[in-house]
C-alpha cells in the first residue's frame, strides 16, 4: 500500500533537486530521504529519478506522476486543515450541573449572551442537589458547593463563597419590623425546604427553635415565590436574595452557612474547546456578577 509519507519525500526531492536539500526541508537525515525514495520506486516498479553527482532530476515517468502526487498532497493538506479548523470550532453540547440557585443566578440569565457568542454551542443545564458523576460522563462541568471535591480524576477550581441570610418581603417587614438580631426572628413565620436534614434546616432547628415554620417546599423557586408573596421569611443565597426586587435582607450573612463553591470538571473534558469555552464563560459571568454588586452587598469573592 502506498504511504503518503513516501510521496512527501518524492515531492521534496523533485522540488529541491537533491536528497540533502530535501532532508533539511523535511528535518530528517539525508539517508532517510534516499532510502524512502528508493523504497517508493521499488514498490511501484518505476524509476522516478536520474541520480547524478550534481543532484536528482525526474525521469519522464517521474515527470508524468508529479501532478498526481501534488494532487494527493493538496488533498492531505486540505484534510488536515479541516481537522484543525473543526478542533478550533466552538460547537457541540455541554452538560452543566449545579444547584438551582447558581443556575438561576449565573447561567440561565446569561444563556442569550452565550448563544450570541457561540451560535453552534448548546448547554444542557441539570439542576440538582446531588453530585453527578463527571468521571462517568453524567455531566461535563459541575458547580458544586460544600467541601472541596477530592476525587483524583477531577479538576477543581475555587470559584466563590456562597453566603446565606434571612429574607422577607417588604410588606411583611413593614408589618413585623426589622429584626435587630437573630433572637427577634421568632416574630417571622418561616418558609423552608422539606428536607429536614439539610444544613439550613439543621441550623434553624438549633438557632431559631421557637420560630414557626409556616410552609415547607421541595424547590428553591417555590420557596422564593412564597417569600415574595409575604407568607414568611426564609434563608436564601445572598447572590439571589439581594437581587430579587421586593425582598429585604433581614440580618447579616450567617457565617455557619457560608459555603465554598467549586468549578469541577475532568482533564479530558476541559481539553475540549467547546467545554473549555463554557468553563471560561461561567467564570466570567460570576466575576461580572460580583463586580456589579454594591460594595455593602459584596459578600462573595472570586478565587
Amino acid at each position: 500500500m502506498l504511504d503518503w509519507n513516501d510521496l512527501r519525500y518524492f515531492l521534496a526531492v523533485a522540488r529541491t533537486g537533491s536528497t540533502l536539500a530535501a532532508s533539511k526541508q523535511l528535518k530528517v537525515s539525508q539517508s532517510t530521504v534516499s532510502r524512502r525514495v528508493t523504497a517508493l520506486e521499488e514498490m511501484i516498479g518505476v524509476k522516478l529519478f536520474i541520480r547524478k553527482s550534481s543532484g536528482y532530476s525526474l525521469t519522464p515517468r517521474g515527470e508524468s506522476v508529479l501532478p498526481s502526487a501534488e494532487s494527493v498532497e493538496a488533498a492531505v493538506l486540505s484534510f488536515s486543515d479541516s481537522i484543525a479548523a473543526e478542533a478550533r470550532r466552538i460547537a457541540g453540547t455541554v452538560r452543566l450541573t449545579t444547584v438551582e440557585s447558581a443556575a438561576n443566578a449565573w447561567i440561565v440569565p446569561a444563556l442569550g449572551l452565550l448563544r450570541a457568542r457561540y451560535p453552534d454551542l448548546r448547554v444542557e443545564i441539570i439542576t440538582s442537589d446531588q453530585n453527578l458523576d463527571l468521571a462517568r460522563g453524567e455531566a461535563d462541568i459541575a458547580i458544586r458547593f460544600g467541601p472541596k471535591p477530592t476525587q483524583e480524576t477531577l479538576i477543581v477550581r475555587h470559584l466563590i463563597d456562597m453566603q446565606e441570610s434571612f429574607y422577607a418581603s417588604e410588606q411583611l417587614v413593614s408589618e413585623l419590623g426589622m429584626p435587630e438580631d437573630l433572637s427577634e426572628m421568632i416574630r417571622y413565620p418561616l418558609v423552608t425546604s422539606v428536607d429536614r436534614e439539610s444544613s439550613i434546616n439543621k441550623w434553624l432547628a438549633e438557632n431559631v427553635q421557637e420560630a414557626e415554620v409556616a410552609h415547607r417546599l421541595n424547590s428553591l423557586s417555590s420557596i422564593i415565590t412564597s417569600v415574595r408573596s409575604g407568607i414568611g421569611a426564609s434563608v436564601l443565597p445572598c447572590l439571589m436574595g439581594d437581587d430579587i426586587r421586593g425582598l429585604v435582607r433581614l440580618l447579616p450573612p450567617i457565617p455557619e452557612l457560608t459555603t465554598p463553591g467549586w468549578m469541577v470538571t475532568t482533564d479530558e473534558a476541559r481539553r475540549q474547546p467547546h467545554i473549555r469555552a463554557v468553563i471560561d464563560f461561567v467564570v466570567e459571568q460570576i466575576q461580572l456578577s460580583i463586580a456589579r454588586r454594591p460594595p455593602h452587598l459584596s459578600v462573595v469573592h472570586a478565587a
